[in-house]
């Protein structure tokens, strides 16, 4: 079977994100770390930044960026005149990628798409490889495709049709995201494109449990729970949801323990949490620190419990997975591909939205704390046998070296 050996990789984004750490992790997988990887990114690509400082030790890896048109932020007005323009944009970043893609000779494109069902550069590299000669063409979605934008679905038809005519490939992060896809695009339309699900995986751990958080509400109070989450602040991620039910904690429960809340900010969501915290008179217990500039496994370590409580959709839900990697404690909410690797065996499935829910569960950690860390003990033997960085990174390698053998 030949070998993927060149690689490009075409990945348009506006923050760092599950994205971010997946292709982190698997780019230092072994089966990725002595390939020729070029990486295709917007210049206004902040994940990017941080990306290029974890994998400077990877002198294989090189990154190319490009300007975008499809994640400027524009006011109201603008937002409504380029709207209908995008699929022009769309053409011209068609041409734009042959020219940039001609320069060099790769077996595979391989397109990270955050999301699917809105115009993306990763679209346009995908029709512009067609002329390019690349044999293995592949698109990986990691969260839900949406349906697409109002007055844009015959456009979007044409879009998936020509998609499915050049893909090699297909793949998914889930099941639930593959469900997405044939529900609410065309692409699995065609019997041409087949689709895979290839799960994302996270590395072992390597680090020590302690607390690496130097941070003032825990400095001179290290017997409160650390109850944390690490995620982008955006209103689908439920930390209001949090907020509230800590709210409506007992006093006694209150002062067991603080909530300490890591992510980038995302169109003003911090702002809007602040007030609540203010207006609930929370100001002393929660604490958020926006980008931290360390591992995310260090964070997590630092944290006596890790909550994800996604409102809607969860493509995969990485901080779970890292959280499980480490031993730490998790509760999640039950969306999405979340149940494919985390279940009630490894810590607290819960329903989304459920205030008393996350109360109740609070409360339980804090009296029963070593029943959550021996679940703990089973998360993490669970995601260190089956869904780990190597793993994921050789069942990439083998799915495109297939498709190289089968296209030469």
């Amino acid at each position: 079977m030949l070998q993927a050996e060149r690689i490009a990789i075409v990945w348009e984004s506006e923050t760092g994100g599950g994205v971010n750490s997946y292709l982190r992790y698997l780019l230092q997988s072994k089966a990725f770390i002595a390939k020729q990887i070029t990486i295709f990114t917007n210049s206004t690509n902040e994940g990017a930044k941080f990306l290029i400082k974890d994998l400077k030790q990877n002198k294989n890896i090189k990154f190319i960026f490009f300007k975008s048109f499809f994640v400027k932020k524009r006011n109201i007005f603008a937002k409504s005149f380029f709207y209908f323009l995008k699929p022009i944009f769309l053409i011209i970043s068609i041409f734009k990628f042959k020219k940039i893609l001609s320069n060099f000779k790769f077996d595979v494109l391989l397109c990270e798409c955050g999301n699917y069902g809105i115009f993306r550069s990763e679209q346009a590299a995908i029709l512009a490889a067609k002329k390019t000669n690349i044999p293995v063409k592949s698109i990986v979605v990691h969260h839900a495709c949406v349906k697409p934008p109002r007055f844009m679905g015959v456009v979007f038809k044409i879009i998936d049709f020509f998609l499915s005519k050049n893909l090699t490939s297909l793949i998914a992060v889930s099941n639930a995201t593959k469900e997405t896809l044939l529900n609410n695009s065309n692409l699995l339309k065609s019997d041409k494109l087949k689709s895979y699900i290839i799960h994302n995986g996270v590395p072992k751990n390597e680090f020590p449990r302690k607390n690496y958080l130097n941070i003032e509400i825990i400095k001179n109070n290290d017997k409160v729970f650390k109850i944390g989450m690490v995620s982008r602040l955006s209103p689908d991620k439920g930390h209001e949801d949090l907020i509230i039910a800590f709210s409506k904690l007992p006093s006694e429960y209150q002062k067991k323990m603080v909530i300490i809340i890591t992510g980038e900010d995302e169109k003003g969501q911090k702002k809007r949490l602040k007030n609540l915290i203010s207006n609930l008179n929370l100001d002393n217990k929660i604490e958020f620190l926006d980008y931290v500039d360390m591992d995310s496994k260090k964070i997590i370590l630092s944290l006596d419990l890790v909550l994800s409580l996604t409102r809607e959709y969860e493509g995969f839900g990485l901080s779970i997975a890292e959280a499980m990697s480490v031993g730490t404690p998790v509760l999640a909410t039950n969306v999405g591909g979340v149940k494919e690797f985390f279940n009630s065996d490894c810590g607290k499935l819960i329903k989304p939205r459920e205030i008393d829910e996350i109360k109740d569960s609070l409360i339980n950690f804090c009296d029963y704390k070593k029943f959550w860390d021996d679940k703990a003990q089973i998360a993490k033997a669970r995601i260190e046998k089956y869904f780990n960085a190597e793993i994921m990174g050789n069942n990439y390698m083998k799915h495109l070296s297939l498709k190289l053998t089968e296209a030469k």
